[in-house]
């Protein structure tokens, strides 16, 4: 097993929110066989903009830019082991789970969620580790 740590570099500059939001972050990083992807809001990925919207659509967008960044990193959807779910109203939680089973494969990875005070309006933050 590797013990190296590496920095992966987004696949288009729109999901680097460290660059994008002017945050000291990077968004994916490679320890040994796991790759640890910092907390993600719904972003255009070519753009960076945020893309506010309903719990449901926030989510949709993070899973879509999460496997972009995934498969830069050469793992997938199909490689997350866990998930960390911040969400604005522990209510949206129905709905998280609606796009969760629509995007992650049986069986799911594990997944915590929680009910926090998100900044900006963002209804999901989204953070994840995967195997690489």
């Amino acid at each position: 097993m590797s013990l190296q740590r590496e920095v992966i570099a987004p696949p288009l500059p729109g999901l680097d929110a460290g660059r994008s939001f002017d945050q000291q972050v990077s968004m994916v990083v490679r320890g040994g066989e796991f790759l640890f992807v910092s907390g993600l809001t719904a972003v255009d990925p070519k753009t960076g903009e945020r893309m506010l919207g309903t719990t449901m659509s926030e989510t949709h967008q993070i899973l879509a830019n999460l496997k972009l960044m995934l498969e830069a990193a050469g793992s997938s959807l199909d490689k997350v082991v866990k998930v960390n779910v911040l969400l604005h109203s522990m209510l949206e939680a129905p709905n998280i789970n609606e796009v969760f089973s629509r995007c992650f494969p049986e069986p799911p990875p594990a997944r915590t969620v929680c009910g926090a005070r998100l900044p900006d309006g963002v209804r999901v933050m989204i953070e994840c580790t995967a195997l690489a």
